[in-house]
C-alpha cells in the first residue's frame, strides 16, 4: 500500500501486464489443493451414502457414488498429468480451463445428490444432506476463492441441481433448510471473494517484486558489461580525486593496470599544465547541476602524450551528498591529428605545404588595405615553371611532384620571412611582397632583384632522385600602391605579365603595364567564345575508367573537353573558371548531366555496359539553382536510364554553404535514387559533424594525397590522411574511391588500408567514348 492509502484492485493488477504470471500462480494453487479437496469430498460422500442408505435404495446410492468417483477421478487424473508435464508445454490458461470444467462436473455431482439422495419423509436425513452440501460447498468455495469462475462452476452446479428438490419435493421444513443453505452458500461465496482479492493482490505484488529484483539484477549486470566492454574509459574518483574504479578501456587508453591505478590521484594521468584546470572543473561539479566537459592532453604510463575528451559528473548518495565523481574519457588523438591536418589543408597546399589560393587571397586583400593606409608599395609575382608538362608526361607525376617541392623550398629561401609564397595550382606559384618601399622606382628595383634571384635559383639543376633536371620559370609582376584594385584584378594583371614573359621566350620576368591589357582582353575573348561553344557543339565528354579491387571496370567519370575552332583543345583549367565567372557553368553543367544520362540509357540495352555507373561533377553554382533537383529528374526521365547508376560528385566547398538547403536538396536527390559522392575529399572543409548530416554514398580521396604515397617508405602525412579517410568512410557506412593512381604500389597501399575502388592513369587516361568502350 502506498503512502496515500491507494491499493490497486485485483482486476487492475490482473490486466497490468502480469496476467500470464498471475494465471500460472492461480493454477499452481488450485492444483496443489486438489488432493486435499478430493480426500475431504470422498469422506463426506461416504458418510452421506452411509447415512442415506437407511431411506434411499442401495442401487441409487451406488449409482450416485459411482458418478462421484468418476468425476473426481477425472480431476485427480488431470492433476496427475499436470504435475508430470513441463511447465511451458501448454499455456496456463489451458490447465485453468480444464480445472474449471471438471470442478463444474464435481459441483454437478454434489447437486445430483440433492436429487437422488433426498428423502422427503424424514427431516433428519434431509438435515444431514443439507449439512453435507453446506460443508462441501463452503469448503470448495474457500478452496477455489482465488479463481471466481471455478468457484462459480462448482457452486452453480450444486445449487442449480441440489436445491430445487428441497423446494418442490419436500415439506415446509425442507424449504427452510434450502433457504438457509442458499444463504450460507452466498455468504461464504461473498466472504471468500474478498479473501480472494487479497490473495490475488499478494500474488501480483510478489510477482512484481520478483520481476523488479530481476530487472535490478539484470540492469546491474548490463551496466557492468557495458563498463567492462565500452571503448570509453570509465573512471570513478573519491572526493579527493583518487581512483576508486578503473575499467578495461581506461587501462587500454592510459596503460595502467587497475592494480597500479587504484587509489592514485588524478595528477598521474593529467600533465602539470592541465591539473589546475582539471581540479577546477571537478570542483564545479560540487556546486553546479549537470556535468562538465573538457578536452586536454593526457599522459600515458609510457610517457606518450595523448589528447582526450572528458565527460564528468558527480556521484551522490541517497541524501544527495556528493561522495565522488565519475569520468567518461575518449582517446581523440588520432581523430584530432587527422582533423587538424584536414583543417590545415584548407589553407595550405598538401604537396608543398605552402599557402594555397584561399590563404593567398586573404593575405593579398590585407596587403592591399595596408598599402592604401600606409602609402607603401607592394608587389605580386606570378611564377610559372617552363615546360613542366613535358617533365610530367615523360617522367610521370612522381617526378613532377618532386620538382614542385624543390621549387617551393628554393622560393622560400629567396624571400624575406614576412613575404608569402603560395602555390595556387599545377606549376603556378605566387609570391606576395609587402612593404618594399615608398618610392616607386626603388620598389620596382627591389622586386626586380628578387625576381632575378628566383630565376637564378630555379635555373640551378634539381636532383630528382636519380635524375638531374634543368628548369626555368616565367614571372609576371604587378605592383600595387594606393590603387583601388581588387585582389582578383591584381592576380589577373600578374598573370597577364607572366604570359607576356612566356610569349617573349620564357625564363624571364615582366612587370605589368597597360600594353598587356590585350592579354586580359584575350581572356575576355575566350570567355565570349565560351558563350557560343555549347550551341556550336564544341564540347565533348571524355571518360576515365573507374575500377574495383579486381580491376573490373565499374564505370567512369565524365570529363568535359572544349574543341576551340582556332585555339584547339582548351585546357579545363582555363575555361572552367571562365564558365563559373560568366555563369555559363549552369547551362554547360546541365548539358553534361543530360549527355551522361543519355549515355547511361544507351548502355542499358547492352549486357556488357548495362551496370556501368557514370560520375558527373556538379559545380556549386549549378547545385545552387532552385530547380536543380527538377533538372536531374527531367534528365533521368528523358533518357530512361537507371537512376541508381548516376553519381553526382559534389565538392567540400559546396556543402559548407547554407548547409540546411544543401542537405534538403541532397535528400531530394537521394529520394529519386541518385547516388551522391563528395569529390576531392580531404582538401579542407568537412568536419565529422558535417559529414554525419550529409546523406552521402561515397567519398572520393583527392589525387594530391594519393600521389604522395611512397613505395617502400614509412607512412608520410598524406598516407596517414588517406588511411584516416578510408577508416572514417567505413565507420560512416560510406564507399571510398581514390583518384590519381598512377603506380601499382599506390594501389597496393590503398588495398591494404581497405580502399577497393580506384581511378587514375594506371587504369586509363580520359578518352573519347569509342576508345573507352573499346577497352571494356
Amino acid at each position: 500500500m502506498s503512502g496515500n492509502g491507494y491499493r490497486p484492485s485485483p482486476e487492475a493488477l490482473l490486466y497490468s501486464g502480469k496476467h500470464s504470471d498471475l494465471t500460472l500462480e492461480i493454477v499452481e494453487m488450485l492444483y496443489a489443493s486438489s488432493t486435499r479437496s478430493f480426500v475431504f469430498a470422498a469422506i463426506v460422500a461416504s458418510l452421506l451414502v452411509y447415512v442415506q442408505l437407511d431411506v434411499v435404495p442401495l442401487a441409487v446410492c451406488l449409482a450416485w457414488m459411482t458418478f462421484f468417483l468418476i468425476v473426481y477421478g477425472l480431476r485427480k487424473a488431470l492433476v496427475w498429468v499436470y504435475k508430470r508435464t513441463p511447465v511451458h508445454a501448454y499455456p496456463p490458461g489451458f490447465w485453468l480451463n480444464w480445472f474449471r470444467a471438471l470442478s463444474g462436473l464435481c459441483g454437478i455431482a454434489w447437486g445430483l445428490s440433492g436429487i437422488f439422495l433426498f428423502y422427503p419423509h424424514d427431516t433428519a436425513h434431509q438435515a444431514f444432506l443439507t449439512l453435507a452440501l453446506a460443508g462441501v460447498c463452503g469448503g470448495a468455495v474457500m478452496a477455489y476463492a482465488t479463481d471466481k469462475p471455478t468457484a462459480y462452476a462448482f457452486a452453480g452446479g450444486l445449487i442449480l441441481l441440489g436445491l430445487p428438490r428441497f423446494f418442490w419435493g419436500g415439506n415446509h421444513f425442507s424449504m427452510l433448510m434450502a433457504v438457509n443453505l442458499l444463504l450460507f452458500i452466498l455468504y461464504v461465496t461473498i466472504a471468500s471473494f474478498k479473501l480472494a482479492n487479497r490473495l490475488r493482490e499478494n500474488i501480483v505484488l510478489r510477482i512484481m517484486a520478483h520481476e523488479s529484483q530481476e530487472a535490478i539484477n539484470a540492469m546491474a549486470q548490463r551496466q557492468k558489461l557495458h563498463i567492462d566492454h565500452t571503448p570509453l574509459a570509465v573512471i570513478e574518483w573519491d572526493v579527493n580525486f583518487r581512483v576508486t574504479s578503473w575499467n578495461a578501456a581506461a587501462e587500454h587508453i592510459f596503460g595502467y593496470p587497475p592494480s597500479e591505478a587504484m587509489g592514485r590521484h588524478m595528477s598521474f594521468i593529467v600533465p602539470p599544465d592541465g591539473q589546475m584546470m582539471a581540479q577546477d572543473i571537478m570542483s564545479k561539479l560540487t556546486h553546479e547541476a549537470g556535468g562538465q566537459h573538457w578536452q586536454h592532453d593526457n599522459v600515458r604510463r609510457d610517457g606518450r602524450v595523448i589528447h582526450c575528451e572528458w565527460f564528468n559528473t558527480a556521484i551522490k548518495n541517497d541524501q544527495n551528498r556528493i561522495i565522488g565523481f565519475a569520468s567518461l574519457i575518449q582517446d581523440e588523438t588520432a581523430y584530432k591529428k587527422a582533423q587538424d591536418e584536414i583543417e590545415r589543408l584548407a589553407y595550405f597546399d598538401a604537396l608543398t605545404n605552402l599557402p594555397n589560393r584561399r590563404l593567398l587571397m586573404e593575405r593579398l586583400s590585407q596587403a592591399l588595405n595596408n598599402s592604401r593606409s600606409s602609402h607603401r608599395i607592394g608587389g605580386l609575382m606570378f611564377i610559372d615553371l617552363d615546360n613542366f608538362k613535358t617533365l610530367n608526361d615523360s617522367r610521370g607525376h612522381a617526378f613532377g611532384d618532386l620538382l614542385l617541392k624543390e621549387v617551393a623550398a628554393r622560393l622560400l629561401r629567396a624571400v624575406r620571412n614576412h613575404d608569402t609564397v603560395a602555390r595556387i595550382g599545377g606549376d603556378e606559384f605566387v609570391l606576395l611582397l609587402e612593404d618594399i618601399g615608398r618610392d616607386e622606382s626603388a620598389a620596382i628595383q627591389t622586386a626586380s632583384q628578387i625576381a632575378e634571384k628566383i630565376l637564378a635559383d630555379i635555373s640551378l639543376p634539381f636532383d630528382l632522385g636519380n635524375y638531374k633536371h634543368q628548369c626555368s620559370a616565367s614571372i609576371g609582376i604587378c605592383m600595387f600602391y594606393r590603387q583601388g584594385m581588387h585582389v582578383e584584378e591584381v592576380l589577373k594583371r600578374a598573370d597577364a605579365a607572366m604570359y607576356e614573359t612566356k610569349r617573349a621566350g620564357r625564363n624571364n620576368y615582366r612587370f605589368f603595364d597597360e600594353s598587356m591589357l590585350p592579354v586580359i582582353d584575350s581572356r575576355a575573348s575566350l570567355k565570349n567564345d565560351l558563350r557560343f561553344a555549347l550551341s556550336l557543339g564544341q564540347f565533348e565528354l571524355y571518360y576515365q575508367p573507374q575500377v574495383d579491387g579486381e580491376l573490373r571496370t565499374t564505370g567512369a567519370e565524365v570529363l568535359l573537353r572544349w574543341h576551340h575552332p582556332e585555339r584547339g583543345m582548351v585546357p579545363p583549367g582555363e575555361f572552367i573558371p571562365l564558365a563559373e565567372e560568366s555563369g555559363m557553368i549552369i547551362p554547360i553543367g546541365n548539358w553534361v548531366l543530360q549527355q551522361a544520362c543519355m549515355q547511361l540509357g544507351k548502355w542499358s540495352h547492352h549486357a556488357k555496359t548495362s551496370q556501368l555507373r557514370l560520375s558527373v561533377n556538379v559545380s556549386a553554382m549549378q547545385f545552387g539553382q532552385a530547380d536543380f533537383v527538377e533538372q536531374v529528374r527531367h534528365a533521368l526521365l528523358e533518357s530512361g536510364c537507371n537512376e541508381k547508376l548516376l553519381v553526382l560528385e559534389l565538392t567540400e566547398s559546396l556543402v559548407i554553404q547554407n548547409i540546411d538547403d544543401i542537405v534538403s536538396k541532397m535528400q531530394a536527390l537521394k529520394s529519386i535514387g541518385v547516388s551522391l559522392s563528395m569529390d576531392d575529399f580531404g582538401l579542407g572543409y568537412s568536419s565529422l559533424s558535417l559529414l554525419l548530416r550529409l546523406p552521402l554514398d561515397s567519398l572520393k580521396i583527392d589525387q594530391s594525397f594519393v600521389r604522395e604515397i611512397q613505395d617502400n617508405a614509412p607512412k608520410n602525412d598524406s598516407a596517414v590522411i588517406v588511411q584516416t579517410i578510408v577508416a572514417m568512410g567505413k565507420n560512416l557506412g560510406l564507399d571510398v574511391i581514390a583518384e590519381g593512381i598512377e603506380e601499382p604500389y599506390q594501389q597496393a597501399f590503398l588495398e591494404q588500408v581497405g580502399c577497393h575502388a580506384y581511378q587514375g592513369y594506371l587504369y586509363g587516361r580520359p578518352s573519347e567514348l569509342s576508345v573507352f568502350e573499346h577497352t571494356l
